[in-house]
């Protein structure tokens, strides 16, 4: 043991272990008090993982606690091998232990490649530990964040070596990831990097990358056969919403902007200050190229390679989203449409922060040229940089990260605003309404209005709307047939729900396309909800739950069930128990 901590790297590699899982700190103290961005998590993915664990081994594909039946290709997950942990644990404890691990993967992953280029622990730790605290969404499983250690793992096999334990973070990358998210995009890069082998005819002294690969692609076969089959079988198959979903045009200059300089949603990177001291190294080092030596011109090389990797992702995302792809898109129709393959720029995370090491890296090597040559101007000016940049990147990872907001949450409580788990799913909301009924939930139908299907559905009630992106077009018509009163109100409501339709929520024009949340004390609504309920009867519903009081409800064959609403003195917002008159 002693000799094991006597080890610098060894040390500083455990330090930062212990610094990635101080994230889990804050999540056991809340509990469900735990602030999580719901969006594509909690109204998404999170439901979807719970029906697959509770069917898990069953043999049933088709899921009635949501949709009149939804199939699993409608909930599929991004992640399969997370349904086990949703399957052993609660579902706030399975978030969390899946949250940690793809934290320390990342961690791992990108400490490992960086310590290969640059045998530099220190560069290697910092960047491992910013690019575990991005707040990425960890429903996707590995796609973003096992990039590293998946990249670390081919070049064992490039090299021959460890190939047991290679084979293996492959094969786990490939259970914990998404074919139609980023898969594809791994085993298309890896198929042309095989080609250039081949064509090199050194595919027998690297035949090991060969096997990666075809295990990667293994992997996603076993685990997407079912959605495979539905978009490849000529017939049989009864067809998706996905039809009629229609695709416009962006602006190409501001998607570009948007994927180089400031990320998504989906890659909350937050890469500015690296995209700008990127560019200055750069400058710096055609300048200096002459001078850069071994490991240095190295790093040199793959930073100009990681740049111009990072510009072609953001142009074709750019070009696939412009207004011709849009049309050419629409006009071609079926997995030509419906593919999203500009999601290649999911892989542009994990190479800005490969790239924050390699401009630490080169600005460290320049600073040392700087002081052995007496150049201390040159030197203090390449600390400025070094430092600025390290200062800079880190506090924006950290203003953004979970572990901030979780921070916030346990100084302030409730005052802070930020949604928690159990403001999402209001557990003892949902409770009360079930004991006020006092029905088998399997018996009857609900539809929800101002509240996430998604809270419903994780209480088990059985829920006629829901959000998906891969249902019934029939299903998307029958329940269109609720809310076509609202949808004539207002037309980019309507092309919302036509042409897009993965929401399949109780809409109104009132709200519009953004919220669908309504907090306590929000008041009633200014213009009269109109819905089809002899429509919603005919699908089964029997119950609503409202977040607001409606003034029409009689009118609409609804009766208020309680005149309090069900609500509790922390819960983020109360719900109206309305029934559909007989």
């Amino acid at each position: 043991m002693i000799k094991f901590f006597q080890e610098k790297n060894r040390v500083l590699f455990i330090i930062g272990w212990i610094v990635v899982m101080a994230a889990l700190l804050p999540y056991l103290i809340l509990g469900g008090d735990m602030v999580v961005f719901y969006q594509d998590q909690l109204d998404g993915e999170v439901p979807g993982y719970i029906l697959h664990a509770k069917y898990l081994f069953t043999g049933t594909d088709v899921y009635p606690e949501m949709m009149n039946g939804i199939s699993g290709n409608g909930l599929f997950p991004p992640a399969p091998l997370q349904v086990l942990l949703y399957r052993l644990l609660q579902p706030a404890a399975a978030f969390v232990c899946s949250q940690i691990f793809c934290m320390l993967t990342a961690y791992a992953g990108m400490y490992l490649c960086l310590k290969r280029v640059t045998a530099n622990d220190v560069i290697a730790v910092f960047c491992g530990i910013l690019f575990a605290y991005l707040p990425l969404l960890s429903v996707y499983g590995l796609c973003q964040y096992g990039q590293p250690l998946l990249l670390y793992a081919f070049y064992l096999l490039y090299e021959g070596r460890h190939r047991a334990l290679a084979l293996g973070a492959v094969v786990l990358y490939g259970f914990l990831s998404s074919l139609v998210l980023i898969g594809y995009a791994v085993l298309g890069f890896g198929g042309l990097y095989l080609l250039w082998l081949v064509w090199k005819r050194r595919i027998r002294a690297h035949k090991w990358v060969l096997i990666g690969w075809g295990s990667l692609l293994g992997c996603y076969l076993i685990t997407n056969y079912r959605l495979l089959v539905q978009i490849f079988a000529a017939s049989g198959q009864e067809t998706s919403h996905k039809e009629i979903v229609v695709r416009y045009g962006q602006d190409f200059l501001k998607s570009f902007w948007t994927i180089f300089y400031k990320g998504t949603v989906h890659t909350p990177t937050h890469q500015q200050a690296i995209a700008v001291f990127t560019v200055i190294v750069l400058v710096l080092g055609i300048a200096g190229y002459g001078r850069l030596r071994g490991r240095a011109r190295t790093a040199f090389y793959l930073l100009a390679a990681g740049v111009g990797f990072n510009l072609l992702c953001a142009l074709f995302y750019a070009c696939w989203q412009s207004g011709p792809a849009a049309a050419f898109r629409n006009q071609a129709g079926g997995i030509i449409k419906e593919f999203q393959a500009d999601r290649v720029y999911w892989l542009t995370v994990s190479v800005w922060y490969f790239l924050l090491g390699m401009d630490l890296y080169l600005l460290w090597t320049w600073i040392k040229r700087c002081t052995a040559d007496k150049r201390k101007i040159c030197a203090a000016a390449g600390a400025v940089c070094l430092s600025g940049l390290a200062c800079a990147s880190a506090a924006l990872v950290y203003y953004y990260s979970d572990f901030n907001k979780n921070l916030h949450r346990l100084r302030q409580g409730e005052a802070y605003g930020q949604i928690t788990w159990d403001d999402f799913y209001a557990p003892e909301i949902f409770a009360q309404i079930d004991a006020f009924i006092g029905r088998d939930k399997a018996s009857y139908r609900t539809l929800s209005f101002g509240i996430y299907p998604a809270a419903p559905l994780y209480n088990g009630f059985y829920c006629l709307d829901g959000y998906s992106n891969n249902y019934n077009l029939s299903y998307l018509y029958a329940f269109r047939d609720i809310i076509k009163g609202e949808l004539e109100k207002d037309d980019s409501l309507r092309r919302y729900y036509d042409e897009w339709g993965c929401r399949c929520y109780v809409l109104s024009a009132e709200l519009g396309t953004g919220r669908y949340m309504l907090p306590k004390g929000s008041g009633a609504l200014q213009t009269e909800l109109v819905l089809n309920t002899e429509a919603a009867k005919k699908l089964g519903a029997e119950y609503l739950f409202s977040a607001v009081p409606l003034p029409n409800a009689r009118e609409l064959g609804l009766t208020l069930l309680r005149e309090e609403p069900f609500e509790t003195p922390d819960s983020y917002y109360a719900v109206y128990l309305y029934g559909f008159t007989s």
